[in-house]
């Protein structure tokens, strides 16, 4: 049994918080706004790959509103972290009482500390050949994950077969990265996640499928390997609360759609029904116990 208490937001203003949080812009071709190079620059030592299962504890994680780190995002006096595309702007943020320091995000997110234990596994591997983002990149990806609702009503599996080899708000290091610093303070993906190291991450299409149908066959699916950012009670914590000693993946599919234009706002049909009648528009699914090889 989940529950998720206080859950009141239109679904364009999720769907709105969530594309700006949860995602960023991307390009499949070569008209990126970021440094590129028509040459797929090595990765040194290279190529590096990566394998990893998992499965045991698995979590889904639900909307729910952010708490503000003050490394991350200052003070209401001294504001930081507003950047575009990976920052959050001071209007969508709250304050104390006394309005001296941030709360929280003014809605929810897919980063929150609310979570339901569900059942599933996955299984991938990643080579890291290209350094830097280039159409040209000759990064590689194989990864399959399947995994149950909160209310076991769907069966969930995702798969992608190629990595997305340009981004747009910030670096996909050409679809794979390997031993980097994201999130937080790096200016690579939102600042809603602490800075964390990442053993392994990647950037590809994906297709979605929910009780043996394909719902969706463009969806945007990001993967990373990271030490831990939850907590003991699985509250997403701060900078300074980030465990090395234990690592995780993370499977993300926001509510973003690929097409030959570039990035589309488009919930992510996952069927999964949230107590206020909403249906959930992404899917934000933690694997716990794993197996990793290389990097």
């Amino acid at each position: 049994m989940w529950a998720l208490h206080g859950f009141k937001l239109s679904l364009a203003g999720f769907l709105g918080a969530a594309l700006l949080l949860g995602a960023v812009e991307f390009a499949l071709a070569s008209e990126g706004q970021l440094p590129q190079s028509s040459v797929a620059a090595p990765v040194v030592g290279g190529p590096l790959v990566v394998t990893s299962k998992g499965a045991g504890d698995v979590r889904w994680i639900l909307p729910g509103k952010r708490r503000l780190d003050p490394k991350i995002f200052g003070t209401p006096a001294a504001p930081l972290g507003f950047e575009p595309d990976v920052g959050l702007p001071i209007d969508m943020r709250l304050v104390n009482a006394d309005g001296s320091a941030w709360t929280t995000t003014a809605l929810p997110t897919p980063f929150s500390d609310k979570f339901a234990p569900i059942s599933g596994y996955y299984a991938l591997k990643a080579v890291d050949v290209t350094l830097d983002d280039s159409p040209a990149s000759k990064d590689k990806i194989e990864f399959s994950a399947r995994f149950a609702s909160p209310d076991n009503n769907n069966i969930y599996k995702v798969t992608s077969k190629h990595v997305i080899p340009v981004g747009l708000a910030h670096t996909f290091m050409g679809g794979v990265g390997t031993n980097f610093s994201f999130h937080g303070m790096t200016g690579i993906g939102t600042k809603l996640m602490p800075t964390m190291p990442v053993l392994m991450a990647f950037w590809g299409a994906a297709i979605l499928q929910v009780n043996g149908v394909v719902v969706a066959t463009n969806r945007l699916v990001h993967v990373m390997i990271t030490c831990d950012a939850r907590d003991a009670d699985y509250k997403l914590v701060f900078d300074d609360a980030v465990d090395c000693s234990h690592v995780h993946t993370h499977v993300i599919l926001a509510n973003i759609a690929i097409t030959p234009n570039g990035p589309v706002t488009s919930p992510v049909p996952t069927g999964f029904i949230l107590p206020n009648g909403m249906e959930q528009p992404f899917l934000h699914i933690m694997y716990e116990d794993i197996k990793v090889n290389g990097g």
